[in-house]
C-alpha cells in the first residue's frame, strides 16, 4: 500500500486507533441501547409466559370437564391432599393425566420457585406437589389439626364438587373460578411479603414457596380458569384474599 507521503508511517497508525474518550462513549451507548431493548425483551418472555400458562389452563379445563362428563359431573375427589392448594391428591392427578393432562402442564411458566416439574415434587408422597391452586374438594378438606386446608371464604365460601354446579347460586360458570395461578401471601398489610412463604416442610422445602408472576415486589397478577373453561388474566389490584391458610397465609385470586 503506497502511503501519502505527507504522514509518517507513525502518525498514519494514530490516526485510525480508539482514544479513551472514544471508547467510553461506544460504551456508554451500548449500556444505553441495553437498557432499552432489555426491559422490552422481559416484557415479551413474560407475554410468552404468560400465553403458555393460558394454554395449560385450557387443557386442565378438558381433562376436570371430560373426567366429570365419566362420573355424573363429580370432579375427581380423593385424599390425602396435602395441605395447600397446589398439593392434589395422587389419584387425582393420575386421572388428570388419564384424561391427557401431560404432567409439565401442572406447572406454571411463571413460576418463581424450585418447585419445578420435577420427581421430587411429582413424587412428594401422598400428594403431587404442582404449581397451579386448584379449587376442586378434596375428601380431607375440612379436617382440623395443624394442616388445615385453606378455608375459602366468602362470597366462594366452599371448593367445587360438580361440573353443573358453581361455588354459589348467584354466580355464573364464566365467573366460577376453578384453577387459578398461584398467589400466595404472608404476614399483614401493608407488611406482606409473597415470596419466601412458610410451608408445612422447611426442611425439604428451605426458601418456602413463591407466587408466580412477580413484578418486582409485588405480583403483576395471574391466570384465571372459570367453569365454562375460558381463562383470563386478573391484574393483582383486582385480587383479593379468597382462602386462609395458617400462620397469617393468604390465597388470592
Amino acid at each position: 500500500m503506497k502511503l501519502n507521503p505527507r504522514f509518517p508511517p507513525t502518525q498514519f497508525r494514530a490516526r485510525i486507533g480508539f482514544t479513551l474518550i472514544e471508547l467510553l462513549v461506544v460504551i456508554a451507548i451500548i449500556a444505553i441501547l441495553a437498557a432499552l431493548i432489555l426491559p422490552a425483551l422481559a416484557q415479551a418472555k413474560e407475554k410468552a409466559r404468560r400465553a403458555q400458562d393460558t394454554s395449560n389452563m385450557r387443557q386442565h379445563a378438558l381433562a376436570l370437564n371430560m373426567y366429570a362428563n365419566e362420573n355424573r359431573d363429580y370432579y375427581p375427589r380423593h385424599d390425602p391432599a396435602g395441605s395447600a392448594l397446589w398439593d392434589l391428591p395422587n389419584q387425582t392427578a393420575d386421572r388428570l393425566v388419564d384424561y391427557g393432562l401431560k404432567r409439565t402442564l401442572f406447572y406454571c411458566p411463571g413460576l418463581e420457585s424450585a418447585v419445578k416439574d420435577a420427581d421430587s415434587w411429582w413424587n412428594f408422597g401422598d400428594y403431587r406437589v404442582t404449581a397451579y391452586q386448584w379449587l376442586i374438594r378434596r375428601n380431607d378438606a375440612q379436617k382440623p389439626g395443624p394442616l388445615n386446608a385453606p378455608r375459602p371464604q366468602p362470597p366462594v365460601g366452599a371448593y367445587l364438587t360438580k361440573s353443573t354446579q358453581t361455588y354459589s347460586n348467584g354466580v355464573s360458570f364464566s365467573e366460577s373460578e376453578i384453577v387459578t395461578d398461584v398467589v400466595i401471601s404472608e404476614g399483614t398489610a401493608p407488611n406482606l411479603k409473597y415470596r419466601n412463604v412458610t410451608t408445612s416442610n422447611p426442611q425439604i422445602i428451605v426458601n418456602g414457596f413463591n407466587t408466580s408472576h412477580m413484578a418486582k415486589h409485588i405480583p403483576a397478577g395471574g391466570n384465571i380458569l372459570f367453569q365454562d373453561g375460558h381463562a383470563s388474566w386478573r391484574k393483582y389490584s383486582a385480587m383479593q384474599v379468597w382462602l386462609d391458610w395458617t400462620l397469617s397465609r393468604q390465597f388470592w385470586f
